[in-house]
């Protein structure tokens, strides 16, 4: 018996039944095939496209409590004015409200794994479970003393996470963080066995910080310098490269998180897809926090992502859609290290999205793939399967009029001063 049906789905072009045992893919087979095997549960499928979820490759997913809390500035100065104040005041309950509004708005685009950087960990993971998502959780590292870092006791619950939850080492970013901090770092990376998540290259002030305060030539050979480029390091932005930075971070084997919207909101730069992937640099998507993209829509930040690096490419066949869609989906999901999940197939892990093919940006029919991510929003996405486990149905999250309530009395309680 199989624990779901899904019957006569659309998929990749062709009309198929799924099936579902705990939390992995059990068949694929031609719609109608399996309409007489036995199941716990069973959807029927003939208005919906199957497809793989996003995962999010960088973010700070409780920042949705300072989402508009700073607008039209540059970087530092957001960060100085705006929003560090504010995160002084942060409290587990906070975070954990912040985080589970964060998931509720990123089931709704289709996504089901975030690699977070942030406050109060524990309080992260433990709403990620709640929801039945997947979360990379980072150990924050940052020169300046906080309690709200709770690395140690996000350490001890290492051993108790499912395989859905996965921790890193996160260092927030060169001019947060001094070179014996990331020397440490890159030794407890290999102690530990902990994949490394850093901002890096985000803006010319951060190059400017490189050169003058480390005597570095850029972001990334400080960082090198520091031995935090090892293989799976995942960069976040990369929009300050030069060649040889390029051919550095594709010697070490580093992944980059794109954050186009953010990028672009904040003024930062341009991250160069064509040479990142012409050296052999893997390329991953990530929306950054709400409060400076001010969107968790992975949708909408794929279409940036495409348009971004198709506008600085020698034509639109320089970066394909199945290029920006793998990178959102599967190669995303072996950068977080759920190296299982990410495609559709039998023996996979069971992460999928029904796509409500009865909206506007469907009707065509041509390319229904390229429909959700040219044409469609968040309003498309009906039913979101983690693990196995459903987690969004008919558009709505369970606990979702719960969740959004707590988030707006915490946002309320940052917001006095």
């Amino acid at each position: 018996m199989f624990d779901l049906l899904i019957q006569d789905v659309l998929w990749q072009g062709q009309r198929v039944d799924v099936a579902i045992t705990g939390d992995i893919f059990a068949a694929i087979e031609p719609a109608g095939t399996l309409a007489h095997c036995s199941a716990k549960r069973r959807i029927e499928g003939r208005h919906f496209l199957l497809r793989p979820p996003f995962y999010n490759t960088h973010t700070h997913h409780a920042m949705t409590l300072l989402r508009g809390a700073g607008e039209d500035l540059p970087l530092m100065a957001w960060l100085n004015e705006r929003i560090w104040p504010r995160e002084a005041r942060l409290t587990a309950d906070a975070v954990a409200a912040g985080t589970r509004l964060a998931i509720v708005e990123s089931l709704h685009t289709g996504c089901v794994a975030f690699n977070d950087m942030y406050f109060h960990q524990p309080a992260i993971l433990a709403a990620a479970q709640e929801m039945g998502v997947r979360a990379c959780v980072g150990l924050m590292f940052m020169d300046q003393v906080s309690d709200h870092i709770e690395n140690e006791a996000t350490l001890a619950l290492r051993e108790g996470l499912p395989k859905t939850l996965a921790l890193s080492l996160a260092p927030h970013a060169l001019y947060t963080t001094t070179p014996e901090q990331l020397q440490e770092i890159a030794h407890l990376s290999d102690t530990l066995g902990l994949p490394i998540h850093v901002h890096a290259a985000e803006t010319q002030t951060e190059c400017h910080i490189a050169q003058t305060r480390f005597n570095a030539p850029s972001p990334i050979a400080y960082l090198d310098r520091c031995g935090v480029l090892k293989p799976g390091t995942i960069l976040a932005h990369c929009c300050h490269l030069s060649e040889e930075d390029l051919a550095t971070m594709a010697a070490r084997g580093v992944v980059v998180a794109h954050c186009p919207q953010s990028n672009q909101k904040l003024g930062s730069g341009v991250f160069p897809w064509v040479k990142a992937r012409e050296a052999g640099i893997p390329v991953t998507i990530g929306t950054d926090g709400a409060a400076s993209n001010n969107s968790l829509s992975m949708i909408a930040e794929v279409k940036a992502a495409a348009l971004s690096a198709k506008l600085g490419a020698p034509s639109p066949e320089s970066v394909t859609l199945s290029e920006v869609d793998a990178a959102a989906t599967r190669l995303a999901a072996q950068a977080l290290g759920f190296t299982n999940a990410g495609e559709i197939a039998p023996g996979r892990d069971a992460d999928c999205l029904l796509v409500d093919l009865r909206l506007p940006a469907f009707a065509a029919g041509n390319n229904p793939d390229a429909d959700f991510i040219y044409a469609a929003d968040s309003a498309c996405v009906d039913t979101v399967i983690c693990a196995g486990r459903i987690v969004m149905e008919g558009k709505v999250v369970p606990g979702e009029a719960e969740i959004l309530a707590k988030a707006r009395a915490a946002a309320t309680i940052l917001r006095e001063e």
